[in-house]
């Protein structure tokens, strides 16, 4: 078994070679189900990136998450709760220096280590992540990015993959009931490194500059421009060095 650690918090189905564990998701399994691997050969990102990494030194993972009861307001916090999550699973493999870009990357030291993405299902969200665990300088995609590996982190892929979707998946759960309240928010914002940056966010209508704030009471980024503040809801944004 690849995940014994992870499989006591709920039901974990492991996978082989894949395209993405998204694919693999069945809208009937119950509440916090989820699909890993070490080997997803076409895994999906935001705005239609791919995520690609060699076989055997990422983790890949979808978890299901049932919703029922939930306004959508409070679901809508969902990518953020998940980067938090995972942020909160690999900080101390990486002497507390994990943080989230907003509004779905977590980071060490402003390269990115890890993605999320989130999808509606017919019973809830499917909360998919990604984790670069022992990749190489070489195997990197660009020079922006990294791994647990490179960071300092100690043991081996499937030993980190399991204690990663271990952490994740219970804090899912118990992040479930503040989703969409002040304390969810504050601790979300206290783990944004994007929170004080300068940024640059692309728009479907443009692009806009200015020192990212603070989040709104929807998870929405609060960038202050010359023309006074902006609610971004969607964009993808780029910490200006």
């Amino acid at each position: 078994m690849l995940f014994p650690g992870a499989s006591r918090a709920g039901t974990v189905v492991e996978l082989g070679t894949v395209g993405s564990t998204f694919d693999a998701v069945d809208d009937r399994a119950a509440h916090l189900t989820a699909w890993a691997t070490l080997d997803q050969r076409a895994g999906r990102g935001r705005l239609g990136r791919e995520w690609v990494a060699p076989a055997g030194k990422c983790l890949a993972a979808t978890v299901l998450v049932r919703t029922k009861g939930l306004g959508e307001d409070a679901v809508a916090w969902l990518p953020l709760a998940a980067g938090l999550a995972l942020a909160e699973a690999l900080d101390p493999l990486v002497a507390d220096r994990a943080s989230i870009k907003w509004p779905n990357d977590v980071l060490v030291d402003d390269r990115k280590v890890a993605g999320i993405l989130c999808e509606r299902r017919s019973t809830g969200v499917a909360v998919g992540f990604g984790v670069n665990l022992t990749l190489t300088a070489d195997e990197l995609p660009t020079d922006r990015a990294t791994s647990l590996t490179l960071e300092g982190a100690e043991g081996t892929a499937p030993v980190l993959a399991d204690a990663i979707l271990w952490h994740v998946m219970r804090s899912l759960d118990a992040l479930l009931p503040a989703l969409g309240s002040d304390a969810l928010r504050t601790a979300v914002a206290a783990g944004l490194s994007t929170i004080g940056r300068h940024v640059r966010v692309s728009l479907p209508d443009g692009e806009l500059t200015g020192t990212a704030v603070g989040l709104g009471p929807g998870g929405e980024l609060q960038v202050e421009t010359d023309d006074g503040i902006v609610d971004v809801r969607a964009g993808d944004v780029v910490h200006v060095r």
